[in-house]
């Protein structure tokens, strides 16, 4: 290669950033039609209709869980999730834009920007190459399995995590090719703030351990300094997030994970199917008894595992071993934690920085004298680039708004019942009866979904079908007995059907549970009130003003009791 090329150019500080900045300007466009999406799915919990988002000072977010004031927070693995950071993310757009979707869509779309740029910034610091890196990150920006962590407000856990992860990264492989110990001072940084965006970081301190044999460099004594405040970083958030969430990091079950390794390789193999044929898209891919039987992702999971290590006997394919070792670990508690679904695309968007780093590494140094077959390689590539935006440019129309969403994902995983109930809230208002029926739908495919269960119960008993109202919301208090929720709607159900007494009885235990809910304690009043007490209904009322006196529905019924009275004044 001649000196002064323009391979030689981009190489350069001023050419890299030349490089990254156009890539960063591409993803920018290419996500730019999404500030006119709405919020859709987990957005509408985890922020428009999370009171405590907008009641809360900044550094509350640190002593709570991830859904602390959502409407109806998940249970199982997610309720042990800590990502402040994310939330505290979510406040910010809230002060400055208010409910305005478009606002949070472009802060998704500029997060989304930077994460291709640390991307490319960890591969320059790898091939030294302005051009490879150029192409890594325009892959990244590009691929069409990250619009769901992009176009999706709440798949910003993913953008943070990942930008914080290859900025932490990067200055990894600086300081080891440097030999400056001042380039570790971002590392730690970087995986702190990563840990507090998503739970998935905690394996970082083991890509450090093992960065300066993958990168073919050497470890020096300050490096072990490095490796020993890493972990204690990880050490001391388990125990925060143990203190905080009240229950220990999710998932890890690498016993049960053993016992079930083929349903394990299917899955493994199906992020990395995924990866490299991103067009087959669903929002879920749920798990079928398929997936415990030995099947092609099986086979792809093993070709991948063990071609890698036997190429990287060529010396020069020896750093594509860091892009090995970043997707099996960020893959590994994709793979290991039940999260419902067999799969989800946004759960792909940080491994596959690592796969990316494998691509790009093995084209670039493949016939490495060839110059002509590398040029051919990178403009293939580039070509795949583009052929992926335009994929995304099209999938990204799902996250559009929720009508969108719910009948792609009822049309892609027609296993999944919350696609079906899902869609059903969407429709209930204006279609109330084929809401009905994705509702027994949802229900016929899982018999245990409880949101299925209280959202049919409350429209049935809308349309004054209180009997089968009755049978959906004592099916749900079954499910999850205890839920202030499910006793609150079946005592309305109860109300409804003028049976106040019945009502009386779950709207109580509903008060015992949650002696500080407004809307709780009013229902608890109108069940009382048509029982004939007439007293207690007021205290219960006043009660109510006393928990939230900002609650309109508490103030009209007093409004409404005066009025009855000749209390006009």
């Amino acid at each position: 290669m001649e000196p002064g090329s323009l391979a030689d150019r981009l190489r350069t500080r001023s050419g890299i950033a030349l490089v990254l900045g156009a890539v960063a300007l591409a993803a920018v466009l290419l996500y730019l039609p999404t500030i006119d999406y709405d919020f859709v799915w987990d957005d509408t919990s985890l922020i428009s209709e999370n009171d405590l988002l907008a009641q809360s000072e900044p550094w509350e977010f640190f002593s709570r869980g991830f859904w602390a004031g959502t409407p109806d927070p998940p249970e199982g693995t997610a309720q042990a999730f800590y990502r402040p950071l994310t939330i505290l993310s979510f406040w910010f757009d809230l002060k400055l834009a208010g409910l305005n979707p478009g606002y949070f869509h472009l802060i998704n779309t500029i997060l989304g920007a930077l994460a291709a740029v640390a991307v490319g910034l960890v591969i320059w610091e790898l091939l030294r190459s302005g051009v490879w890196a150029g192409l890594g990150a325009l892959l990244f920006a590009a691929h069409s399995s990250h619009v769901e962590s992009t176009a999706f407000i709440s798949g910003r856990t993913d953008l943070l995590l990942t930008l914080f992860l290859c900025i932490a990264t990067f200055a990894l492989l600086r300081s080891l090719r440097k030999r400056n110990s001042w380039w570790l001072l971002p590392v730690p940084i970087g995986f702190a703030l990563a840990l507090l965006s998503k739970e998935t970081a905690i394996l970082f301190p083991v890509l450090v351990g093992l960065a300066p044999l993958l990168s073919q460099t050497r470890y020096y004594r300050g490096y072990w300094l490095l490796i020993g405040v890493t972990l204690l970083i990880a050490v001391g958030y388990f125990f925060l997030h143990t203190h905080l969430v009240g229950a220990a990091l999710p998932g890890l079950a690498l016993g049960s994970a053993f016992n079930r390794y083929i349903e394990v390789a299917n899955t493994f193999g199906l992020y990395v199917r995924m990866f490299f044929w991103p067009f087959a898209h669903q929002v879920k891919f749920p798990a079928v008894s398929g997936s415990a039987g030995l099947t092609s992702n099986a086979i792809i999971a093993l070709l991948f595992i063990v071609t890698l290590p036997l190429l990287a006997i060529r010396r020069r394919f020896w750093v594509s071993l860091l892009g090995y070792a970043w997707t099996i670990l960020f893959l590994l508690p994709v793979i290991l934690i039940p999260i419902g679904p067999q799969a989800a695309e946004r759960l792909l968007y940080l491994p596959s920085a690592g796969l990316v780093i494998i691509v790009i590494t093995l084209l670039s140094r493949l016939l490495h004298r060839r110059i002509v077959i590398r040029k051919l390689a990178g403009t293939m590539l580039g070509l795949v680039s583009i052929a992926f935006g335009a994929d995304t440019a099209i999938r990204s129309a799902v996250w559009h708004n929720e009508a969108n969403l719910f009948s792609a994902m009822a049309t892609e995983a027609p296993a999944a019942p919350s696609a079906f109930a899902n869609l059903a809230n969407v429709v209930r208002f204006e279609h109330p009866d084929s809401a009905v029926r994705l509702y027994r739908k949802a229900l016929a495919l899982d018999p245990k979904h409880v949101r299925a269960h209280i959202n049919a119960g409350i429209l049935l008993s809308q349309q004054g079908d209180h009997d089968q109202a009755l049978h959906h919301l004592c099916n749900a208090n079954q499910l999850r007995p205890g839920s202030a929720q499910v006793l609150n709607n079946l005592g309305l159900a109860f109300i409804a059907n003028e049976e106040p007494e019945s009502a009386l009885v779950y709207l109580g235990q509903a008060v015992s549970i949650e002696p500080n809910s407004a809307p709780v304690r009013r229902n608890h009043a109108i069940a009382l009130a048509k029982a004939g007490l007439m007293a207690r209904a007021d205290s219960e009322i006043h009660q109510a003003l006393t928990g939230d006196p900002r609650y309109v529905p508490a103030r009209l019924a007093l409004i409404e009791r005066f009025e009855k009275r000749g209390l006009l004044d």
